[in-house]
């Protein structure tokens, strides 16, 4: 899936469109789920286990400085458990140092077919719809173009509150999903009988000292389910430890899943090979498919 595939040139100054908001925090709807990525930092190497920094340094990748990501389960799929990225609806925006009139004459000589819809321009290539709506924006969908440009651009709300979102903001990538019904799979086993109990997650990836850690929360119904789904976490984390024939640290271990009250927290896990691999194929797809 390629949203940008022409040469951009020019020299404006990038500043988020919605500064001091985001883009992002206008995605988030319930079940709908929220990938943002500092493309600045992972085409310097950071998270080089997960992506390779060469898919990021294309004439296009090398001017962004986020990609955002909306992923809504296909109707199709309900009966799947998780999901993998090709049974969504993939939707966002990638901000950067773009021209409108350089990205959408480009897509205009590139073949793309100009289409107008209840006043919304785009240009559809297969099932892809790209538009530069403004400066420093390309905006991209699978699905609705004109609906999803509506809901984040033209009457767009704020559906991540700005304490998350300057925590996803500041993290190398993050996933955010507000009463999920289905999972995106990123290596836990979550049931989902547990899933149904959670209401608000939000969880942060970043590099520290060569190691990709996750940390994060998870809102739960209640004080059970939170206490259930660490337990959840931490067993899965031990059997997939003694799999692999490694040491396993406790002590550790107890420090990085605790509750408070209906809430799972999490601090600076180191990711397992399987987590990597599964971060690996939606950094891949969902961002590295993009250029």
């Amino acid at each position: 899936m390629v949203v940008v595939f022409v040469l951009v040139g020019t020299s404006c100054v990038h500043h988020y469109p919605y500064e001091p908001d985001y883009w992002f925090q206008a995605i988030g709807d319930d079940g709908e789920y929220v990938l943002t990525a500092d493309v600045e930092r992972l085409r310097n190497g950071e998270g080089a286990e997960l992506i390779d920094p060469c898919i990021l340094s294309n004439p296009v990748a090398a001017k962004a400085s986020r990609i955002s990501l909306s992923l809504i389960a296909k109707e199709e799929t309900e009966d799947l458990y998780p999901l993998p990225l090709s049974s969504f609806i993939t939707s966002g925006a990638i901000e950067g140092k773009y021209s409108p009139l350089i990205i959408n004459n480009s897509l205009k000589f590139s073949g793309s077919m100009k289409v107008k819809e209840n006043g919304v321009v785009r240009y559809t290539s297969g099932s892809m719809s790209v538009y530069a709506p403004m400066k420093n924006l390309i905006l991209f969908t699978d699905g609705d173009y004109s609906s999803f440009y509506q809901r984040t651009i033209e009457e767009r709300d704020k559906l991540i509150d700005d304490e998350t979102a300057r925590a996803m903001a500041s993290s190398l990538f993050s996933v955010y999903v507000f009463s999920p019904d289905t999972l995106v799979d990123i290596g836990f086993e979550i049931p989902q009988v547990v899933l149904s109990e959670m209401t608000r997650t939000c969880i942060l990836f970043n590099e520290i000292d060569g190691v990709m850690v996750m940390s994060g929360r998870i809102e739960t119904t209640g004080d059970g389910t939170a206490r259930a789904l660490t337990t959840l976490f931490k067993n899965q984390i031990i059997q997939e430890t003694r799999r692999n024939g490694e040491k396993l640290d406790t002590k550790a271990l107890a420090g990085m899943f605790a509750t408070n009250d209906n809430i799972v927290l999490i601090a600076d896990y180191p990711l397992s090979s399987s987590m990597k691999e599964k971060a690996k194929g939606i950094m891949t797809q969902g961002i590295g498919g993009l250029f």
